[in-house]
């Protein structure tokens, strides 16, 4: 019997005689097909090559008689690697090598760059830029606004959902926003669905990141970038969708420069004049 084929019984055997819907089993046939690499496979990327959804994968690992996804990639590295050596699992380490994976995952779709391209230009070309963001989403909208000021020359910030949300946005618009980007992490408020309707009934082209490429937010946006999030701990974390936000703003500078060097070198004056920041420091 060759190595692989070694490989291909030991994850039947890890399969044993589970009853699995037909969604889980095409995630197993989608492991044998990648065996080579299915340890370093995060649960959204593992879930974008299979053709479902992240939960499913989850739903994959729990029918297996695993506690989580990175418990299901522990056995699969001990299957698919010779090591003499185990590797040390607990769910600290599981959350740091699932946002590892989810970053490689983020390397390997940025071969897809033009859609980030194409998320800058529309950006860039919104002014004021809406960037909207409820419950969870609402740290990461702050974050990337506070970056997007130091290049646009408006950024306004919806973090609230309600009458108040629908007003900013309403507002936005007459003052000329053409272009919002709409953040997405689990789990999506259903206000947050309301948000968008509105936008759109104003004819503002959405940009998304949200941690799936489909879904009812994703499927009004003009673009949608993904940034999957980690499962390993009690509540889900959120590093690629950070590095994403920056790259995002790298986007919209290089989609717009000139704006971009006069909105820098103003922050830069400002900040020189006021003393923003202590000695020695950016």
């Amino acid at each position: 019997m060759t190595a692989r084929a070694d490989r291909l019984a030991a994850l039947r055997d890890l399969v044993g005689t589970n009853r699995l819907t037909p969604v889980q089993r095409r995630i197993v046939q989608t492991i044998a097909e990648h065996l080579d690499d299915a340890d370093t496979f995060s649960s959204a990327e593992l879930a974008a090559i299979a053709g479902v959804s992240q939960p499913s994968v989850t739903r994959l690992a729990s029918a297996l008689g695993f506690a989580s996804y990175p418990e299901l990639r522990q056995a699969l590295r001990a299957l698919v690697r010779d090591d003499s050596q185990p590797v040390e699992s607990t769910p600290r380490l599981d959350a740091v090598r699932d946002e590892i994976a989810n970053l490689t995952w983020m390397e390997r779709q940025l071969t897809s760059e033009p859609l980030l391209a194409e998320a800058g230009r529309r950006l860039a070309g919104s002014v004021p830029l809406l960037v909207i963001g409820l419950r969870a989403s609402a740290p990461l909208a702050a974050y990337l606004s506070f970056y997007a000021r130091k290049v646009h020359p408006a950024v306004i910030t919806v973090d609230r959902a309600g009458s108040e949300g629908i007003d900013a946005i309403a507002e936005a618009h007459a003052r000329g926003a053409n272009a919002a980007l709409v953040l997405a992490l689990p789990r999506w408020p259903r206000e947050l669905l309301t948000l968008v309707e509105v936008a759109g009934d104003l004819g503002i082209d959405l940009v998304t990141i949200a941690d799936r490429a489909h879904g009812p937010i994703q499927a009004r946006a003009r673009v949608s970038l993904v940034a999957p999030v980690g499962t390993s701990l009690l509540y889900d974390t959120h590093a690629s969708a950070f590095v994403l936000a920056q790259l995002l703003v790298q986007a919209i500078a290089d989609a717009a420069p000139l704006s971009a060097k006069a909105s820098m070198e103003a922050f830069e004056e400002r900040a020189s004049r006021y003393r923003y920041f202590l000695r020695g420091e950016a």
